[in-house]
């Protein structure tokens, strides 16, 4: 059958899919796998940059709230150096105003003994001589001079030998602006270890550094050299003469640094298990992170009036009381209350109450610095916690805040202004140490405030808690 002769080439040249269709039913399988390894190379590369996304969120996260830790940290030990130089300035200058004292009487008591008005009548210069060297005084008798005071600069005390209205000598002692005054008056002065006092007349150093080394003090700082230093002044009482409380800023920098080692070491472990998380979880660990932070500071802010709520407040309380007792630096906690609140709502009715709830609130958010917390405790109670803030500072923030209290205006119902006052309470650690001492003490401060006749200021202070523990019975 001549039909059937077609050479097995030419069938193939006519149709070459017969030859083309086995290979590439035998090539399938393999696109299938590289396209399925394809796609799961992508999915890795989606959770890759997930992961990496979230890693670098967190670091970032991390490192800023480190900067933020650790700049409020160096801002609190600031502050807090400033206030104990400042006291150890004024404390220094009470000292030498004694000494001064001391120094006149001293001169008195001289002139006033039997040995040298005897010496004097007779006119025995040998014994006058002996009685100006025991007595390091100066006894000048009829143009006579024995005995010798200190070069200047010194601060002297003269005392008279008169008789019938006539002076018969003068007796005059001295001491010496020197360095030796110094380390006397320092030994009675508190000042953290690594400080000292300095004696500067006329801008220049007179005892205590480098002499006659030009001490020019500016934003509570002074430079000698390379060194510089924190300073704080006090006048001494003579004519252009100060004292001047002075600590090295590498020793202020230092007292932080243990903090600031474990604010490293928890920033490296939280970075590392950000990285495990990051890895692992990728993009839901993100949304997951940024519901829990939402949730968060919904669950710490008060909704009438915007402050942090009681659970936020007691968490930072722990927290800044941890880090006052590792810095060893104090920590404030002010509580005010609304007078005559309940009488307010019951005249006016409760919109009117929350109008001026919210109207304290934006006052006590106003007084704050970016480190303090202004809470809502409950009720018409408010609490200002002040970090790095000692009693007395402390005093003053809370006696402005009870003044702009006063100056607040609510619109009533029917128009008519509505005026308020609050009495506060204010406590110090470590005067009143943990929680719940320092809450205490700022509540009782409180109600001596409101037993006063409220509208003021009370402070607990440790000469209160002297009273209470012995008032206590055992």
């Amino acid at each position: 059958m001549p039909q059937l002769e077609v050479p097995l080439r030419a069938l193939v040249t006519t149709n070459p899919s017969l030859l083309s269709a086995p290979a590439a039913v035998g090539r399938h399988p393999a696109a299938r796998r590289l396209a399925e390894r394809t796609r799961g190379w992508h999915r890795r590369a989606a959770a890759f940059r997930a992961a990496v996304l979230v890693f670098v969120l967190t670091s970032g996260l991390v490192v800023g709230v480190v900067y933020i830790l650790d700049r409020n940290a160096q801002h609190s030990s600031g502050q807090q150096t400033s206030t104990a130089l400042a006291g150890g300035a004024r404390v220094a200058v009470s000292t030498f105003s004694a000494l001064r004292a001391n120094l006149r009487a001293r001169a008195g008591q001289i002139a006033a003994s039997l040995d040298l008005q005897q010496a004097v009548i007779t006119g025995d210069r040998a014994a006058l001589r002996r009685i100006a060297l025991e007595r390091q005084a100066q006894v000048t008798v009829g143009g006579h001079v024995f005995g010798m005071l200190p070069p200047p600069p010194r601060i002297a005390s003269t005392a008279l030998i008169a008789a019938d209205g006539h002076v018969l000598a003068r007796v005059a002692i001295a001491i010496a602006l020197a360095d030796p005054l110094l380390h006397l008056i320092r030994d009675q002065t508190p000042l953290p270890p690594a400080a000292g006092l300095m004696l500067v007349r006329n801008g220049r150093v007179l005892a205590g550094g480098p002499r006659n080394a030009v001490a020019t003090i500016r934003a509570g700082r002074v430079a000698f050299g390379k060194i510089e230093f924190m300073a704080q002044t006090a006048p001494l009482g003579i004519p252009h003469t100060q004292v001047v409380a002075v600590e090295p800023v590498t020793a202020v920098q230092a007292s932080a640094a243990p903090y600031r080692r474990r604010l490293l070491l928890a920033a490296l472990v939280t970075l590392a298990l950000a990285g495990a998380l990051a890895t692992r979880l990728g993009r839901p660990v993100a949304r997951l992170l940024n519901d829990v932070a939402r949730l968060k500071r919904q669950a710490q802010t008060d909704p009438l009036t915007g402050l942090a709520n009681r659970a936020a407040l007691d968490e930072r309380l722990h927290h800044e009381l941890a880090r006052a007792d590792a810095l060893g630096t104090s920590v404030s906690f002010v509580i005010a209350d609304i007078d005559n609140f309940k009488q307010i709502n019951d005249l006016y009715g409760h919109q009117t109450g929350d109008d001026i709830l919210r109207a304290v609130a934006s006052v006590l958010a106003e007084s704050c610095r970016e480190l303090d917390l202004a809470a809502r405790f409950g009720g018409e109670e408010f609490v200002l916690l002040l970090p790095g803030t000692q009693l007395g500072n402390a005093r003053r923030v809370a006696e402005r805040v009870r003044r702009r209290l006063e100056s607040i205006e609510v619109p009533g119902p029917t128009g008519e202004i509505t005026r308020v006052t609050a009495s506060l309470g204010a406590a110090e650690f470590p005067t009143y140490r943990g929680a719940d001492a320092l809450l205490a003490a700022a509540d009782g401060a409180l109600y001596d405030a409101k037993r006063s006749g409220k509208n003021r200021v009370a402070t607990a202070t440790a000469r209160r808690k002297q009273r209470l523990q012995a008032a206590t019975p055992v």
